[in-house]
């Protein structure tokens, strides 16, 4: 959109509109790419934030570059958080939507700082003005998905190719060109006004076209040899929880590739033999007619499922996993996968460490009781020791650490959010026991994160474990302060002060609505350690 072609004054190559923008100087006028900046990142960090009355480092008094928010409205908000969201967390989104409470909003929130003045006050109620601008703004530059994905209060941006100051500038011209028609009594809908506007300003038709492409079924295709078109499309519903389970004529297939002689098979009875899989197949391919719709087909996937493996379904970030194997399913075990990061995109490693030398208290009495047992046996040899395991949070680790913290912390905490940020976790196991974890929030302000749980199950203490999983959260965070809270009879409080926590302040009855009766003290230190 703009005329004149600007030239960033770092670089020396050009700013362009929706590929490369940048900040203007307020000073000498000159703009500079937001990749350029001495600071690295505008305040918050946000992709596509250029709303700042910018100064540069040479025209500062300062020295450095400085940046002062400017005025935003809820329009320009809103867009910027979705812009945020599709281009740096698309993995939380359902094809392309995102939720206008659980993700837009809580964007917001996080970011409440850096997005608006400090004089701007935050009202009780104004997620329910987050809710009010998307669907206002719906003709124009919002979309809603619920179409797609089947459920109401999921949003995009119907231009996601446009950056949010683009679409704030569409927007001003909207305005303008609607006081010029009231002025001359034209008669134009604000539609077609903002479809001329579009066009006028965009240029380049790619930037008009959609990133995502959703390929929905269409049934309302008319067909002269079937009748039952309209029946289908009247019934015709998806249901995504049912869709991830899978039927028992696939499943089948993988059991009968395993050991016959596998225990898991001796206390199965006869009802997964593959005379009776071969059977339960060849009935199930009889008794499926050709034309039924899709979601009766569904239905009797479900009621053919195997009774005795059990398929996770608990979790809402179950679709976005692989699938195991079988044996997995059956016995247990760790995913050897990379995993994706729905925070990050990335793809994360199955292990963050495997320590084959650690010998906790606890393998102690375990290798003393087999020796007690087997002390009959002439030459017994013990058996070799697995690693223990540090991986990334997943969603077969949830269930056994809500257990854990209901157990030694307080009951009622739900860890299920972490999904969300994998990255910032770290999950010790030992074969298929979980001995301890670390959790850590990202960005509950500008430049700090913050520690929320760190547990070691008791046996496993005092061999490095909790020292390596604090490790890798500081890790996690480079460049960021690290905040946490410590009872202040803690003994974890020495293990943080080794690597450089320092107490800030002192909070009274911090614990008080969480610990009722504990040897623990309820308040509690603030601690931080700075980066």
């Amino acid at each position: 959109m703009s005329e004149t072609c600007k030239i960033c004054k770092y670089c020396t190559n050009k700013l362009e509109d929706c590929l490369d923008e940048g900040l203007t100087c307020s000073s000498c006028s000159q703009s500079v790419h937001l990749r350029c900046l001495k600071s690295g990142c505008v305040p918050g960090g946000l992709h596509g934030d250029i709303f700042f009355t910018f100064t540069c480092e040479e025209c500062s008094e300062a020295g450095s570059e400085s940046f002062v928010r400017e005025k935003m409205s809820w329009l320009k908000v809103l867009v910027l958080a979705l812009y945020h969201l599709q281009s740096r967390s698309p993995g939380l989104g359902r094809k392309g939507y995102f939720h206008w409470r659980n993700h837009i909003a809580s964007l917001i929130d996080k970011n409440w700082e850096s997005l608006f003045l400090k004089d701007f006050k935050k009202k009780k109620k104004w997620v329910g003005t987050v809710a009010g601008t998307l669907s206002h703004f719906s003709t124009y530059f919002f979309k809603s998905g619920t179409s797609v994905v089947n459920e109401p209060a999921w949003w995009a941006l119907t231009y996601p190719k446009l950056t949010p100051n683009v679409i704030s500038n569409l927007y001003a011209a909207l305005t303008n060109e609607k006081q010029k028609t009231k002025i001359l009594k034209i008669s134009v809908s604000d539609t077609e006004l903002f479809t001329q506007i579009l066009h006028k300003n965009i240029k380049d038709d790619d930037l008009l076209t959609p990133l995502f492409t959703v390929d929905v079924p269409n049934f309302s295709e008319k067909n002269p040899d079937d009748e039952t078109n309209k029946k289908i499309t009247k019934n015709f519903t998806v249901n995504k929880r049912k869709s991830l389970l899978p039927t028992f004529e696939s499943t089948s297939k993988k059991l009968l590739k395993m050991n016959k002689n596998s225990p898991v098979f001796s206390n199965l009875g006869d009802e997964l033999t593959p005379t009776y899989l071969k059977q339960n197949e060849r009935n199930l391919g009889e008794a499926q007619p050709r034309n039924k719709p899709p979601s009766e087909q569904n239905k009797e996937s479900v009621k053919l499922l195997d009774p005795f493996c059990h398929y996770n379904t608990c979790f809402s970030n179950a679709f976005r996993q692989k699938g195991s194997e079988m044996r997995v399913r059956l016995m247990g075990g760790i995913r050897k996968e990379l995993i994706l990061s729905p925070y990050s995109s990335i793809y994360l490693k199955p292990y963050i460490r495997r320590d084959t030398e650690t010998y906790p208290s606890w393998l102690r009495l375990m290798a003393e009781i087999q020796m007690k047992a087997n002390e009959k046996t002439q030459n017994y040899v013990l058996p070799p020791r697995a690693p223990i395991d540090y991986t990334y949070v997943q969603p077969e680790h949830i269930p056994a650490i809500n257990s854990l913290c209901n157990n030694f912390f307080w009951p009622g905490i739900d860890l299920t959010e972490s999904l969300q940020y994998p990255d910032f976790s770290c999950v010790v196991l030992y074969k298929k026991l979980i001995v301890a974890f670390a959790f850590l929030v990202p960005n509950v302000k500008y430049t700090e994160n913050y520690v929320s749980f760190i547990f070691t199950r008791p046996g496993w203490r005092n061999v490095g474990i909790g020292k390596f999983m604090l490790y890798h959260l500081i890790q996690t965070s480079l460049g960021k302060d690290i905040t946490l809270h410590v009872s202040i009879n803690n003994p974890a409080l020495f293990l943080y002060q080794k690597f450089g926590f320092k107490v800030e302040a002192v909070v009274l009855n911090f614990y008080d609505k969480y610990l009722r009766e504990t040897s623990e003290s309820k308040h509690a230190f603030f601690c931080r350690l700075e980066r």
